[in-house]
């Protein structure tokens, strides 16, 4: 088989259902890595809540929404994109008949349904790294100490680095009182934190 003869087959009905999506899918999944795209515009979307839905597992392999849209959906279109270029092949070796054609458009959720499961056994090892919940372990910082890390620290601005079991931890601080400012290389103690902005609030440590 030539490539033209190959692309011809993946622009044709219908394994062009699931190979135009893949490559629109593929460029922003590749975009996305550069720009972070995907994550700025919709960073709370889940491709799939299925771990909601009652006997989804039969439909949809839940590991999918364990992984970012873009990765599913590309490994997903792709993986039915392989499928379907098969079926196509051999159903062009058995005939050539209209009536193939009512079994292409049939087999297409058939082959979107198993693209979906063989997708997801592929990502299934990739999960863990994309686990959000697992990826980093949730520190409190309230009542540690640390040391200014920006030039100075006031009502508007200011950073501070705190270690805490041998890592190091760059924070947004402010102070409450317009009087006081610490200066670079100043101790202080994290006192609270504000739950609108995220940033924390710090005190000289006297």
């Amino acid at each position: 088989m030539t490539i033209q003869e190959m692309i011809s087959i993946l622009l044709s009905f219908p394994t062009n259902v699931f190979f135009i999506p893949f490559v629109i899918f593929l460029v922003v999944m590749l975009v996305d890595l550069v720009f972070n795209i995907v994550e700025s515009v919709a960073p709370d979307v889940d491709l799939f809540d299925a771990e909601n839905i009652p006997g989804a597992g039969l439909i949809l392999p839940p590991i999918l929404s364990k992984v970012p849209l873009m990765v599913a959906l590309c490994v997903s279109f792709f993986v039915g994109t392989i499928v379907s270029f098969y079926l196509a092949q051999a159903l062009s070796a058995v005939s050539d008949a209209g009536w193939m054609m009512v079994v292409e458009v049939v087999s297409m959720p058939l082959t979107a349904y198993l693209a979906l499961f063989i997708a997801a056994w592929m990502l299934k090892p990739l999960a863990p790294l994309f686990d959000k919940k697992k990826s980093f372990a949730r520190v409190d910082f309230i009542g540690l100490k640390g040391r200014v890390h920006s030039s100075l620290v006031n009502q508007n601005r200011g950073e501070v680095v705190v270690q805490h079991n041998g890592s190091e931890f760059l924070l947004d601080v402010r102070v409450i009182e317009p009087e006081m400012s610490m200066e670079y290389g100043d101790e202080v103690i994290i006192v609270s934190q504000n739950k609108t902005t995220k940033h924390y609030i710090v005190a000289k440590n006297s």
